[in-house]
């Protein structure tokens, strides 16, 4: 029994997430309503909040889950590459993701471990140089916070 209740929640969250990604095509996180997505989703709020403390909780969960996607080999080389598919695959969300212009809790703490593992890399190398390191950083960082804007 407990076997199918996991599949059921399992598909549960999924058509919620699917639901938020729909209406993100369309709205900033901001502008979403727990109803709008319990109707969108076809499910009742008591669902939703059993899975969900709010829309930011359910839109933290899936920061979570696209960035230890994209992050999950620690190879910082191929995760770059990793994370321009997972940005292409998932517009909608990285839309509103760099729309927020990085301020979620676990935004910075992406922001920070990508810094570490540069910073690594080139130590490893033996090619560390602190003042090309910034700005090597600071062309990747600026230029995935630059990738924003609804079309």
């Amino acid at each position: 029994m407990a076997e199918k209740l996991d599949r059921r929640t399992a598909y549960t969250r999924m058509v919620i997430r699917e639901s938020l990604y729909k209406l993100l095509e369309k709205k900033h996180l901001s502008e979403i309503t727990v109803k709008e997505l319990c109707e969108k989703a076809e499910v009742n709020r008591t669902t939703f909040y059993r899975n969900y403390l709010d829309i930011y909780d359910l839109y933290e969960k899936l920061e979570e889950e696209l960035t230890e996607k994209a992050f999950a080999k620690g190879d910082i080389e191929k995760d770059r590459y990793r994370l321009l598919k997972l940005i292409y695959e998932n517009q909608a969300f990285y839309r509103e993701f760099f729309d927020s212009r990085l301020e979620s809790r676990y935004i910075k703490q992406t922001i920070q471990k990508t810094y570490d593992e540069m910073k690594n890399l080139l130590i490893e190398r033996g090619t560390y140089d602190e003042k090309t390191f910034r700005i090597l950083y600071q062309y990747n960082y600026y230029g995935f916070i630059g990738v924003h804007g609804r079309p």
